[in-house]
């Protein structure tokens, strides 16, 4: 019986812990997470992943995912969110955005700090 309680708080207290690794205390973050689900995706670390980002486009913080596939001919992306929701197109990625950090990996299943 002792063992059978020791298994299910072991269990019980790796869930949470999984849990707790993919939310953030950035409201925004998690947002956006949960806006860009269906595209964030994992095929093999560091060889195909499409992961979420921040950057600053037109003096505005915008998010968006990347592919980050070295041997694939990915194109920029073309659009973000504002913090509050609002659609952004991007022109010009390559020369227009700036301060590009990673918010969340899709193979890690981890924010950024």
């Amino acid at each position: 019986m002792r063992i059978l309680f020791i298994l299910i708080a072991l269990a019980f207290s790796s869930s949470c812990k999984e849990s707790k690794e993919n939310t953030t205390e950035i409201l925004c973050h998690q947002e956006m997470k949960t806006r860009f689900e269906k595209e964030l995706k994992c095929t093999e670390k560091d060889i195909m992943e499409v992961n979420l980002y921040s950057g600053l486009y037109n003096g505005e913080n915008v998010y968006f995912t990347m592919t980050m596939c070295p041997a694939c001919n990915t194109t920029p992306p073309q659009y973000g969110y504002s913090c509050d929701g609002t659609k952004i197109s991007i022109s010009n990625f390559n020369t227009k955005v700036s301060e590009i950090k990673e918010i969340y990996n899709s193979c890690t299943k981890r924010f950024s700090e």
